[in-house]
């Protein structure tokens, strides 16, 4: 997911879908209806681009390989022990196999509101060992927090690419009830899409990503309906917001573990 240029895929889109019950209405001409993310602008994770979605993420995410080795590092370094841990938005789930060997005891809930890209996942798993130890829920965050995850606690909570495909508001709501899942002494892993603060630099990385995207077949045409749909599509992630409403939720300050152009990973603790 994503919000500019450097990290929008091939159709104008980011990594994730709706996992937050989304009450602001959306309209235009090039709104895509899909079963399980309602209105979003060129985006269909039950259609062509779910399909494609392995090819099109590394299209929108600079160094999407690389941010996920560096997180599933975090996860061996702070997480290895943990009983329960939370993935919203896996996606086609290429990176379970993975979580579930770094963390062997934990059994996890992996939280789809798609139903292609949860099928997807399920075939990521299948036969690995530890299988047994993932549930998997076709639901979105906020009604997953009033039903089946109404009072859950986990030792791990990952979140990828998924935040900036909503409004600032939005993005404190779920800021807020990713904190609320996160228990005591537990790791949230967070990456989204976020912007620097002085906008010089904006303009100088939407620059190198337009170019990049340029290098891997995009036209001019395409690059320019992504600049068009930025902060429209995709929101950034400020960093001073997930500070702040994490700190408000009494979480550790984040610690950056990476950056490429737009592309940010955080990890975050709740302190014993």
């Amino acid at each position: 997911m994503s919000g500019s240029i450097a990290q929008l895929s091939r159709e104008g889109s980011s990594d994730a879908g709706k996992i937050v019950d989304d009450e602001t209405p959306v309209s235009g001409q090039n709104r895509v209806k899909s079963q399980a993310y309602g209105l979003m602008p060129s985006l269909d994770f039950d259609g062509d681009y779910g399909r494609t979605y392995k090819s099109n993420i590394r299209d929108s995410v600079p160094g999407y390989d690389t941010l996920h080795e560096i997180g599933l590092a975090a996860v061996r370094m702070t997480s290895s022990q943990s009983l329960k841990a939370l993935v919203v938005g896996p996606g086609p789930g290429e990176n379970m196999p993975s979580l579930l060997e770094a963390c062997p005891k934990a059994r996890f809930t992996l939280l789809e509101p798609s139903e292609q890209m949860l099928a997807f996942c399920k075939e990521s798993i299948d036969g690995v060992d530890g299988m047994h130890r993932c549930h998997l829920q076709q639901n979105g965050l906020m009604e997953a927090c009033k039903t089946s995850l109404k009072e859950a606690i986990f030792d791990l909570v990952i979140c990828h690419n998924v935040l900036h495909l909503f409004n600032g508001d939005q993005q404190t709501k779920m800021l807020h009830q990713l904190a609320g899942l996160t228990g005591i002494g537990g790791t949230l892993l967070l990456s989204a899409f976020s912007e620097p603060e002085k906008v010089s630099v904006t303009e100088s990385f939407l620059a190198l990503g337009g170019q990049r995207l340029k290098d891997r077949g995009l036209t001019e045409e395409q690059v320019s309906t992504l600049l068009a749909s930025r902060n429209q599509v995709v929101f950034s992630v400020d960093e001073a917001r997930v500070r702040t409403a994490l700190g408000a939720a009494d979480m550790a300050p984040p610690l950056q573990l990476y950056q490429a152009l737009f592309a940010k990973l955080w990890l975050i603790q709740r302190p014993n």
